[in-house]
């Protein structure tokens, strides 16, 4: 038995052990069965640490948020049939923002699939096409196993999926047989920034030729090496709260309240955009329909076109085009002062009446995120559930620049908000963690709690409770469904007091702002009404008169 068990597994610990040639320094795996030699591989593994989690969708976001916080590729491990199915969310999120997930799932062997098997489906591409690849692996499979965990972390980096059919009987009579080979020997790769001489002409020409130039962020990871570069140019830089670019001189922080206006004073002739998904609908439908003649976006993979003007792309990382656009001196066409003094007396006057338009209202939440978002702890990190929570606060911005800001906003679900905020408390536990979710989110996700060993307590749980899905109620869709209405908002009366209790989490309320005071970990969970809500965003989202300077 236990030689055919050997015989059945050892690829299986000799894929473990590449895992750890690869860079992985975590593995989250899910209990099971089918998995045992995986997480046997893995728990025995010197140089991984293992962290178990019972739901396969909470562990999938767990996982998604260590790798993002570590900049390291994570492992995530599961039995056969649905369990791997639970994992689709958080890969399909992993793909979007290009993080490096290695999904290894447990099979059945292939010719029991479809013959009433228990926990046998068709797992083969189960992923596509969110995925960077995915493949089958069996004995002397490690050539293949090398190839594809290379796809998975060079740049631009992503989710990989490698299923693994496995015959009975899997269990070693004793730990003391299992064994990992030696180091693998493989290909080092590596990726080549150029930008020829050509393409730095053609950008001299536009910037030469244009009145108005704008560099625009999407969802970025903070760099502070890419911002100091960007504090060299002496245009407007346009950021919203998931670029990460806050702490730039004069950046353009409040999109979602400046491109309100009509007629196209702010549109620029030039855009340079880098990062990924942009918040701001304003921003997005304000460029959409006054298009930028030329628009070059600096970045790897993926590439969106969310304004319908894209005309270059630059395949290359942002940090080496701005550093070679530094050393370059290239200055023609990026002094024009007039548009970014402009934008940024806009930005000015945003920030002057968003205060008094918050502050002069019964406690709503956008005052209460504001409030949470300046009791924030320096050198800390504040995560973002979709759904208002993010846009509340993409209008209110942040100041400190040491505060790293994190959202999923490759796909933008509520589903995996607590869980993925969990992976990065877990992955980072010298610093304090703050996540800002609504209360659907947090209902939702409450798995991310349940996990097999102790509660992260640099974790603090800041749940927006305004009893269903506020946002439903500002959109003029579903606000105007007359009784249907409730289908859409989700009304409730539900609070996250038992929640805390059965996870032995500290609890606290508010419903004003003296009673948001500092940061705690465990919850707190602010009750505002969604009428006053709805009022404020309807006050911040009136459109801005016509600008009548001319540039």
């Amino acid at each position: 038995m236990s030689t055919i068990a050997l015989q059945n597994t050892q690829h299986i610990y000799d894929l473990v052990n590449l895992c750890a040639e690869f860079g992985v320094e975590k593995a989250v795996v899910c209990p099971g069965s089918r998995c045992a030699p995986l997480l046997i591989g893995f728990g025995k593994h010197p140089d991984i640490e293992t962290i178990s989690i019972t739901d396969e969708r909470s562990a999938g976001f767990v996982g998604l948020g260590i790798a993002q916080q570590t900049n390291k590729p994570v492992v995530l491990v599961c039995t056969s049939g649905t369990a791997a199915q639970n994992f689709i969310p958080a890969v399909t999120e992993a793909f979007y923002q290009q993080v490096p997930l290695i999904v290894l799932t447990a099979d059945r062997p292939p010719e029991w699939i479809g013959q009433w098997d228990g926990q046998t489906i068709h797992q083969k591409n189960l992923y596509a096409p969110h995925i960077k690849n995915s493949v089958t692996f069996q004995k002397n499979g490690i050539d293949l196993a090398i190839e594809t965990l290379c796809d998975g972390i060079e740049s631009p980096a992503g989710p990989i999926h490698i299923n693994i059919p496995i015959d009975e009987p899997f269990y070693p009579e004793s730990m003391g047989e299992v064994v990992f080979a030696a180091e693998t020997q493989r290909e080092q790769r590596s990726i080549i920034n150029e930008i020829n001489e050509l393409v730095w002409d053609e950008f001299v020409s536009i910037l030469e030729s244009s009145k108005k130039v704008m560099v625009l962020g999407g969802q970025s990871v903070s760099n502070h090496e890419l911002k100091t570069l960007l504090n060299q140019l002496e245009i407007p830089i346009v950021g919203g709260v998931i670029s990460n670019l806050h702490g730039l001189n004069s950046v353009i922080k409040s999109p979602d309240l400046i491109f309100t206006i009509e007629d196209d004073s702010l549109a620029p002739d030039a855009l340079i955009t880098f990062g990924r998904s942009i918040i701001s609908k304003n921003l997005k439908l304000y460029l959409r329909k006054h298009k930028p003649k030329h628009h070059w976006h600096i970045g790897l993979g993926m590439v969106g076109n969310p304004f319908k003007s894209l005309t270059k792309i630059i395949e290359t990382q942002p940090l080496y085009f701005f550093k070679e656009w530094s050393n370059k001196i290239i200055t023609k066409g990026t002094k024009n002062n007039k548009y970014l003094t402009l934008l940024s007396d806009a930005q000015k006057k945003v920030d002057e009446d968003f205060d008094l338009k918050i502050n002069n209202r019964d406690f709503n939440y956008f005052g209460a995120v504001q409030k949470v978002i300046q009791n924030l702890p320096e050198n800390s990190v504040l995560h973002l559930g979709n759904s208002m929570p993010v846009r509340i606060a993409n209008f209110i911005g942040i100041e400190d620049s040491t505060i790293d800001v994190w959202s999923n906003r490759g796909t933008s679900g509520i589903d995996g908000v607590v869980s993925t905020a969990v992976g990065h408390a877990l992955a980072e536990p010298s610093r304090k963690h703050t996540l800002i979710l609504g209360d659907l989110s947090f209902f939702y996700d409450r798995n991310g709690l349940w996990l097999n060993h102790e509660f992260p307590t640099n974790l603090q749980i800041v749940i927006l409770n305004d009893s269903g899905g506020g946002i439903f109620s500002m959109i003029p869709g579903p606000s105007n469904q007359g009784g249907l209405s409730t289908l859409f908002t989700t009304p409730h009366e539900r609070t996250a007091e038992l929640t805390a209790l059965e996870f032995g989490l500290a609890y606290s309320t508010a419903s004003s702002l003296e009673e948001i005071h500092y940061w705690e970990s465990g919850i707190l969970e602010i009750f505002t009404d969604m009428k006053i809500n709805k009022k404020v965003f309807n006050q911040l989202a009136t459109k801005a008169p016509r600008l009548k300077e001319n540039i």
